[in-house]
């Protein structure tokens, strides 16, 4: 059994003092009777020991009618179970760099930020009890999503990331900071950041070293993702005359400092060249970040309150009856 709002029950504190001052405010009630002294021998009858014990009908009436306050439920089915789920915020880089395909592949090719998204629009699919948010940025960070279980809707958002949609460069402290605003107040019992980029911190006013440690201090792990392959690539930009170039890039991966940022934290860092690597990367930390809780679900329940409204009522109508009439003290 269960009550639904058990703060009533703190009325039952007065059913003591309501016991002790049942006729509080009222006069006393007495008749001059000259041979009062001879009737204390008289025998005691079963209706004035009856009439001693009326008070407590109407005490058991008030004690009903504050448990029915309380709404008792019995609970007639209940299953326990253990379900898997945490808090990730996922931080995206958005700078131009994001946009470079690799000159070896065949047309038509993919960038990094396309094969990003496709295979975290496939994690999401397959975190359904896990609240996650979403943190893009570039030259500073943006929160894209908050925490949500919605994840049909935080695919919609993933596949709407666009690169220069902020200004370039990569803030690497500021996003994992931004991140950790994402998880701020939050009670969950495992939160960690994955972080994907393939740059270096250039931008921004924290350092991501610093922004780690202020991760590690609120229990938060980073797992950081250096996305973007070893070779040469190139990033497609407009002709002012009109078409498009294909500007050669180097990587600029600082592979040091995200090892750094994931060390401090408890996370992991990850090197994805390519797409297949890239997958493997999000189901290591499909297995890593589970964590598994047991919940308890009341599938059905039964309202007691209308059982002891009525016998609290029942007890008010029968203590009324006998105290007006086979019960009458007069006056």
């Amino acid at each position: 059994m269960r009550f639904q709002a058990p703060v009533f029950l703190v009325l039952l504190v007065f059913l003591p003092w309501f016991w002790a001052n049942p006729g509080r405010g009222k006069a006393a009630e007495a008749i001059a009777w000259p041979w009062g002294a001879g009737l204390s021998s008289l025998p005691e009858t079963l209706r004035t020991r009856l009439a001693r014990k009326l008070p407590w009908l109407s005490l058991l009436s008030f004690a009903l009618a504050i448990l029915a306050l309380a709404r008792p439920q019995l609970v007639e089915r209940e299953i326990r179970t253990r379900t898997e789920g945490v808090e990730l915020v996922v931080a995206i880089d958005l700078s131009t760099s994001m946009l470079a395909e690799p000159r070896n592949m065949p047309l038509p090719r993919k960038n990094r930020l396309a094969i990003a998204k496709e295979v975290l629009s496939g994690f999401l699919e397959h975190r359904p009890g896990d609240h996650i948010g979403l943190v893009a940025f570039a030259g500073r960070p943006y929160a894209a999503s908050p925490l949500t279980s919605d994840h049909a809707w935080l695919r919609d958002v993933v596949s709407g990331l666009r690169a220069g949609i902020v200004e370039d460069g990569t803030a690497l402290g500021d996003a994992i900071v931004s991140a950790l605003r994402r998880l701020r107040g939050r009670n969950a019992s495992s939160q960690a950041i994955i972080l994907i980029t393939d740059g270096r911190n250039n931008a921004g006013e924290i350092d991501p070293v610093v922004a780690a440690a202020a991760a590690k201090a609120l229990g938060v792990r980073v797992h950081a993702i250096g996305v973007g392959s070893r070779g040469p690539a190139v990033v497609p930009v407009e002709n002012p005359l009109g078409g498009v170039l294909f500007r050669d890039v180097e990587l600029d991966l600082d592979e040091a400092e995200l090892r750094d940022i994931a060390s401090v934290t408890g996370g992991r860092y990850f090197r994805a060249e390519d797409r297949e690597v890239l997958a493997d990367v999000f189901r290591t930390i499909d297995r890593i970040e589970r964590r598994s809780f047991e919940d308890t679900v009341h599938l059905s329940h039964r309202e007691l309150y209308p059982v002891l409204l009525q016998l609290a009522l029942v007890l008010a109508i029968v203590e009324l009856v006998l105290r007006t009439t086979c019960l009458r003290r007069v006056p």
